[in-house]
């Protein structure tokens, strides 16, 4: 482990258990690889929580209650995260195909904080096609609260139908298998197929 990724690590450790969770899991993540997923849906029908940040490429508001009536995919990520950062080119891939279908990735950054200008040179540099903001402990919580869990590992998404509900969640990159791959983009496509709700002033929870 190189010496500036063991810095942001030990920057992250010192922000509380939350993050430290995440450390623990992320480490682990190569064991993915010879695992079936599980695609889950919180109890009820649940309402994303509205979280909102400045994108760190352009600098402009990004709000999830500004996205209702599209499919959006809260992606939980980090720089130094590689299965993350693997899977990147298949997210703005698709985010290019179906932009015009009201789809729309949200990246959430758990980077260090202090690491901001780091994570807008990277996104820069991978020509990121969508809205990524830094995460913080209270959204990791508020969200983790949402889907009935908590925030255990990244990548973790969270994808939110054209109601504003919560369709379902996955811990790990489905990049990671076929089978994944094809279940989650099977799912998001189906997602797609509904209808753009005419009134959309309730979509998502304030």
């Amino acid at each position: 482990m190189g010496t500036q990724m063991s810095s942001k690590m030990d920057r992250w450790r010192a922000r509380g258990p939350v993050v430290a969770s995440l450390l623990a899991v992320v480490i682990a993540a190569p064991s993915w690889a010879g695992l079936k997923l599980d695609f889950e849906t919180p109890e009820g029908k649940v309402e994303v929580p509205n979280i909102e940040g400045a994108d760190v490429l352009t600098g402009e508001a990004v709000s999830l209650a500004e996205l209702k009536g599209h499919v959006v995919v809260i992606d939980i990520w980090a720089t130094w995260c590689l299965p993350c950062v693997k899977e990147l080119p298949g997210l703005t891939k698709f985010q290019e195909e179906h932009k015009e279908e009201q789809f729309t990735y949200v990246g959430l950054s758990v980077d260090a904080i202090e690491t901001a200008d780091d994570v807008k040179e990277f996104v820069e540099k991978r020509e990121l096609n969508y809205p990524v903001f830094m995460g913080n402990r209270e959204m990791m919580q508020v969200l983790g609260r949402a889907i009935g869990r908590g925030i255990q590992g990244i990548p973790t998404k969270i994808v939110v139908d054209r109601t504003g509900h919560i369709a379902f969640f996955v811990e790990g990159s489905p990049a990671v298998s076929k089978a994944d791959h094809e279940e989650y983009i099977s799912r998001l496509e189906k997602l797609l197929e509904a209808p753009i709700p005419e009134d959309t002033e309730t979509a998502l929870a304030d």
